[in-house]
């Protein structure tokens, strides 16, 4: 892999996971009931927002119009917000990289949520990235932060079997 990511894409503000799909019954005056799901109109947004910042790092990129295609590595930054009330001493640390967010969402809704959301705009389809990587940090300035890279190594060799 090169140095220097294909694009890197920021999304000020705190990083959201994906969202899951909402449920409501339906009653009809005639017939049954029935269950109709919806996904979060909050994670649409936030998705929507997303890959309009990709759009954008994509233009910024020069000559790149089209969407990757091809394997691809992926790293995804979440920069969350640091508790108000925090005492001053774990807000430091949390700044000084000491302290870590262990808390919901799981790292891998990020990844979910940069995959999702940049399908057709930095990658044909999310499936091309053969490796994710996920990193959760407190920050004074929260963002959402997904750079990608080619992969053009072949990686280690397959061993021989005897």
């Amino acid at each position: 892999m090169s140095d220097d990511p294909l694009v890197t894409v920021l999304l000020p503000g705190p990083p959201m996971g994906k969202k899951r799909h909402r449920s409501r019954v339906v009653i009809p005056k005639r017939g049954k009931p029935w269950v109709q799901q919806y996904p979060d109109p909050d994670g649409v947004a936030y998705e929507a927002d997303l890959a309009a910042a990709g759009r954008e790092a994509m233009k910024e990129g020069g000559l790149i119009s089209d969407p990757f295609d091809g394997p691809l590595t992926c790293f995804v930054e979440a920069f969350v917000p640091i508790p108000k009330s925090w005492s001053k001493k774990d807000h430091a640390a949390a700044v000084a990289g000491e302290i870590f967010p262990t808390s919901k969402p799981d790292g891998d809704n990020y990844a979910k949520t940069a995959g999702d959301a940049l399908n057709g705009v930095c990658w044909v389809d999310d499936s091309q990235i053969i490796m994710w990587q996920v990193l959760k940090l407190y920050s004074d300035f929260p963002r959402l932060r997904v750079s990608v890279w080619a992969w053009d190594d072949l990686g280690p060799a397959e061993p021989e079997l005897v």
